[in-house]
């Protein structure tokens, strides 16, 4: 690892606000109900691209999706010492790219003026583990050039407020999610950088998909007047989403790696709770596991990043030290991962 980065939009907003902006806005009155959830959430803050001034809002300038993912790449480059020209691949994913067409990372690519290859994956939550399998290809050779890695959400804009006086689960939606981007620089080893190891992607085998979009692809290109939101099954996430976690650590497991010796845990942050829930269902120390939820909320394909980003400027590994990063997605239940290590080589001549 030579460097990450990460972009927030805005400054951050507070459940309470959010829930007062609803209904003042748009007559929302379920504020007691939007409390009780927003406490069980456990979202303090989030960064949202969107004013909630109207129903339908493309995101504020500067805001766009393909601006924070070249804004955190950027970040990551200086991190990491580097120029764009010196990369020899782009890989990005998103579920709420700025059109469908031309691909997003074509943008991202541009902003950052990268005129390598480039490919992207349309994925929520693991899309950093899908671009990590393919990072690990492009790396195998001692002289590979860098890979940047970046995943980018902007989710907010495709909430539509006028649901909530219908559908009271799309407060779920409204408080537990976040926008923002976050990026990484791969290269092969070098001395003083971090290690990535481990790194695996699976599924579930199960095809009911617990989180989609309809409208929008080929079979439905129609959206009406409506806004193209997201459709959340929660029954089945919250009876599914255990499990996506137990099958990563399983992975990890059947590596070689255990569990008691990973100086901390990061799990997908789905919601502010994430590392308390954790840490009762695998009984491991409340210490052990590391959440930045409470903070930025679920960032779908930037929480990763964003998360690892985090633990590396708040609490960074010692000699020795490693720490499990574990990803869950809902749309076709799948899981991701891979372990840190800080076993950095010693520096030469």
């Amino acid at each position: 690892m030579l460097g990450t980065g990460i972009a927030l939009p805005g400054p951050a907003i507070t459940g309470d606000a959010l829930i007062d902006r609803m209904a003042r806005r748009f007559d929302v009155t379920k504020a007691r109900l939007a409390r009780v959830l927003d406490r069980r959430i456990g979202v303090a803050t989030r960064h949202v691209v969107r004013d909630f001034a109207a129903r339908r809002e493309a995101p504020r300038p500067g805001h766009r999706n393909p601006d924070l993912a070249s804004i955190a790449l950027n970040r990551a480059l200086d991190r990491a010492g580097l120029r764009a020209d010196d990369l020899g691949y782009v890989l990005a994913h998103t579920a709420t790219p700025a059109r469908p067409l031309p691909t997003n990372v074509s943008e991202v690519a541009a902003l950052v003026r990268y005129r390598g290859p480039h490919a992207e994956f349309r994925q929520a939550c693991t899309g950093f583990a899908n671009a990590l399998q393919f990072a690990a290809a492009l790396l195998s050779q001692p002289d590979a050039a860098p890979v940047a890695i970046v995943g980018s959400e902007t989710g907010s804009v495709y909430f539509d407020p006028w649901r909530l006086r219908e559908d009271h689960d799309q407060w779920v939606n409204l408080l537990q999610m976040g926008d923002g981007a976050g990026a990484i620089i791969l290269g092969p080893a070098r001395a003083g950088a971090l290690t990535l190891r481990s790194a695996f992607i699976g599924q579930l085998g199960d095809q009911s998909a617990g989180l989609q979009q309809s409208c929008g692809g080929s079979d439905q290109p129609w959206v009406d007047a409506h806004v193209m939101g997201f459709e959340h099954d929660y029954p089945r996430v919250a009876r599914r989403g255990p499990a996506l976690l137990d099958a990563g650590r399983a992975v990890l497991e059947s590596c070689g790696e255990r569990l008691a010796h990973a100086r901390t845990i990061v799990p997908h942050q789905a919601n502010g709770r994430m590392n308390e829930w954790l840490s009762d269902r695998w009984q491991v120390p409340r210490s052990q596991c590391f959440g930045n939820g409470r903070h930025v909320g679920n960032l779908g394909s930037a929480s990763i990043w964003v998360a690892l980003d985090a633990l590396l400027q708040s609490d960074p590994l010692g000699p020795g030290e490693h720490a499990w990063f574990l990803g869950a997605e809902a749309t076709q239940y799948t899981f991701g991962g891979f372990v840190l290590h800080d076993v950095r080589l010693p520096a030469t001549g």
